[in-house]
């Protein structure tokens, strides 16, 4: 009997055990909303509009997730990112062209990993109701990305360009243009139209005198006609400060040596007082620039003189410089 009580005892001490092992960065607790989303549409007609999904979650602990649709007329951007405390939100897009009349269900699923590359995984339930009737079709405009970013270092190379892809996914024909204000972004196209196909245009940003900082922008997408015109894109541009200096110089300069046999002088550099390093020969110049000096020390300097013998003199008398 006593041994059957020791196993029992064993048995309620190991999962308290266990439980004292969980890595409490992974307790998380991932909330989204809506659950469900419902579209309606016209076959033919145009695109609905957009609708998003926010989640969170709470950790501090930086996560990356993805996104998964899994039906063909179903757009979702962004498809992945990493998110901590933040509320980060999707948009999802349908996209009615070529579907006949009736209703079409799918889900949108979320995956959130977590340290070991496990995904904690939740479905919003999409639900597509197409009704017939519309003959003609109406453009509309689907952008992606929905905003752009750019990011470099004060004073440095201009970022990469980014690339906006524009498609009509409602049919007929998509007369669009795009405008900018900001005079660090330029657009390569400013026009365009599109029937099915994909047109892309390049954004690119021009650091030169722009201090560090956040500047932000939109770029205004219009299409007359089209059933979801206007748009914007946000653009955002961020730049650091450049990296500090780390190594700085001291010019020294001395009254030169009368004597005929003077051959050159030696200087002696070192960061403490009367302790230097192994000298620096030079010829019978008087002046030296001493480089590759890390900031924030001081640096101490003396200056002896040699004949063509090799007979050198005492050293000067000693100068110091703080590199700042």
């Amino acid at each position: 009997m006593q041994y059957i009580k020791t196993i029992r005892s064993l048995a309620l001490w190991m999962p308290i055990a266990a439980i004292g092992l969980l890595d409490p960065s992974e307790l998380f607790a991932f909330s989204y909303a809506p659950s469900t989303l419902t579209f309606t549409a016209t076959s033919g007609g145009s695109t609905p509009p957009a609708q998003a999904v926010t989640f969170s979650k709470r950790t501090l602990v930086a996560r990356n997730w993805t996104v998964t649709e899994t039906s063909p007329w179903l757009v979702v951007s962004p498809a992945s990112g990493t998110i901590s405390r933040e509320q980060d939100t999707i948009t999802v897009q349908v996209n009615q062209l070529g579907l006949s009349a009736g209703t079409y269900n799918s889900t949108v699923q979320i995956a959130i990993a977590d340290r070991y590359g496990r995904y904690q995984t939740e479905s919003v339930a999409v639900s597509l109701i197409v009704s017939g009737g519309v003959t003609t079709p109406t453009p509309s405009m689907l952008l992606n990305p929905a905003s752009l970013s750019f990011s470099g270092t004060a004073g440095g190379v201009n970022p990469l360009a980014k690339t906006m892809n524009l498609v009509n996914p409602t049919g007929g024909t998509l007369t669009w243009s795009m405008t900018e204000s900001a005079a660090w972004l330029a657009l390569n196209t400013a026009a365009g139209t599109t029937t099915t196909e994909t047109d892309q245009v390049s954004a690119s940003v021009s650091i030169q005198g722009l201090a560090a900082g956040t500047y932000s922008t939109v770029i205004a997408v219009t299409a007359s006609g089209a059933s979801n015109s206007p748009q914007q894109i946000p653009v955002s541009l961020t730049l650091s400060q450049p990296a500090p200096t780390t190594t700085g110089s001291v010019g020294l300069s001395w009254i030169a040596n009368t004597e005929p046999d003077l051959a050159g002088y030696k200087i002696y550099i070192g960061t403490q007082s009367q302790q230097y390093n192994p000298p620096i020969t030079l010829g019978s110049v008087a002046a030296y620039n001493a480089t590759n000096l890390t900031v924030g020390r001081t640096y101490y300097f003396c200056v002896s003189a040699y004949d063509s013998a090799g007979n050198e003199s005492p050293c000067s008398t000693e100068v110091s410089k703080p590199i700042l």
